[in-house]
């Protein structure tokens, strides 16, 4: 098995670049939170700017230091926002949005089942009747193609959907009928 070497990626200039920026403005970043906390004057932080990136090895003029910093500083303060937002605000969020969607999912069946009663009550007069039992005769005969669906001529299947009906029903009938 031969494996082939890569060879190493060449950082090209606009990645040294683009690096270089961001590294740049993550530093400004720290003199800004400073600035608001301290409340020292823009000036005081253009100079802390040019000073923490001389100190990391990164060659800015004092001028453009500062006009970047200045262009920045919206940026800057909704970061800032954003990192002082507390991590259960997030979390009891994302509880609300889950909680909405689930009962906006359960309000939407409810409805549904509510208007299905019709139907179920349909399949319940069925359920035994002669026609039931013609068509289970007619079913035990072979008389109906493989591939049809059988589940209501299963005893279970509609004993148990009825039942589950009348109970999920019970419970929900208090929550359905109107105060008057």
């Amino acid at each position: 098995m031969n494996k082939k070497k890569s060879s190493p990626k060449m950082k090209r200039f606009e990645d040294l670049k683009k690096n270089s920026k961001a590294r740049c403005t993550n530093l400004m970043y720290v003199i800004y939170k400073e600035q608001m906390k301290e409340g020292y004057s823009d000036e005081e932080a253009h100079s802390r700017v040019v000073e923490l990136l001389k100190s990391m090895g990164i060659l800015l003029f004092p001028e453009n230091a500062a006009q970047r910093y200045d262009h920045k500083k919206n940026h800057f303060s909704k970061r800032l926002k954003r990192d002082n937002v507390p991590q259960n605000l997030n979390k009891m969020e994302s509880i609300l949005q889950q909680a909405t969607k689930t009962l906006n999912t359960l309000e939407a069946s409810i409805f549904d089942l509510q208007h299905m009663q019709d139907d179920i009550k349909k399949l319940s007069d069925y359920y035994g009747s002669k026609q039931w039992r013609k068509d289970l005769e007619a079913e035990e005969q072979g008389l109906f193609p493989e591939d049809l669906k059988r589940g209501i001529l299963s005893e279970d299947g509609i004993y148990n959907l009825l039942e589950r009906n009348k109970e999920i029903m019970e419970v929900l009938r208090s929550y359905l009928t109107e105060d008057k």
